[in-house]
């Protein structure tokens, strides 16, 4: 666990970047290469981009362990350190853009060797997030606008609904409650591992009030850097992957498990005027 503070202009685009899975050969380093080309541009009328990495960068899984595959790793980058070697050199023209990097449950599983996470977040010169941080935003007054609780996650969330409505409400419902009892003062809540993207908005309640002469309608809402923000008023998001289902002449994990195909892609948190407004899905 970790709390990183990040200044900020008001006005931002953070991106949520996860799953990437480098050493594998279905990651999708086209996919890669759209994100790194988006930090340098402005979106949605906005040039001030940042990002915070999820978690599993690398596939990490060396020679030694029995789950190594030969033809399911690109053979250039075959040793965890070069597949973090290849991250950290990709990323290192954005590294003053960059909050901080979790560690995920890839990474980790070689831990008792090497902290490759924490290395090449000491190689990039910017905070190491662990497996969870607490991440507060802060206006150039150094006042908070706003609290992200990130962390790679653990679990799967799934739905066996009927139609496509019901499975999504349902698995936006399972999100929120893997996330909503972690960090109550976090306006945005965030985990990777699943591959999913997915976002939960805030939403509000209506509710009638009394003043002795009449009844008023409101409806529930706090601000963003409320030390108490009610579950149904955060945002929440499963940030995606960029690891295929599918490559030609070759069968991985996912697609002998016969998992469902899921988007590729990252999210977009907007912040506009200190405040969360919107969270756009980029499909690669």
């Amino acid at each position: 666990m970790e709390f990183v503070y990040r200044a900020t202009p008001k006005n931002f685009n953070y991106f949520l970047l996860g799953d990437l899975h480098i050493g594998s050969i279905l990651h999708h380093n086209r996919g890669f290469d759209t994100f790194i080309d988006m930090m340098g541009k402005p979106y949605a009328d906005v040039k001030h981009n940042i990002v915070t990495f999820k978690g599993d960068l690398i596939e990490a899984i060396d020679t030694s362990d029995k789950r190594f595959d030969a033809d399911a790793t690109d053979l250039t980058k075959i040793k965890p350190q070069l597949q973090m070697e290849y991250f950290v050199d990709r990323v290192k023209p954005i590294r003053k853009k960059i909050v901080t990097a979790l560690q995920g449950n890839h990474e980790a599983k070689l831990q008792r060797y090497y902290d490759y996470t924490h290395g090449a977040c000491d190689a990039l010169d910017i905070p190491y997030g662990t497996y969870t941080s607490v991440i507060t935003f802060l206006d150039r007054n150094g006042e908070t606008m706003f609290k992200h609780f990130a962390t790679h996650g653990y679990g799967s969330i799934t739905s066996i609904a009927d139609s496509p409505e019901r499975r999504a409400a349902n698995m936006k419902l399972s999100l929120k409650r893997k996330l909503a009892n972690k960090a109550a003062d976090c306006a945005l809540m965030s985990m990777g591992h699943t591959h999913k993207l997915l976002t939960a908005e805030p939403e509000s309640s209506l509710y009638l009030r009394s003043d002795g002469a009449k009844i008023t309608q409101h409806y529930t809402e706090v601000p963003q850097n409320a030390p108490f923000i009610p579950r149904d008023l955060r945002w929440y998001i499963n940030t995606g992957s960029l690891m295929r289902l599918y490559r030609r002449g070759f069968s991985g994990y996912a697609e002998r498990a016969q998992y469902d195909p899921m988007e590729l892609g990252f999210p977009i948190v907007r912040v506009r005027d200190g405040v969360i407004v919107g969270v756009d899905k980029v499909i690669v």
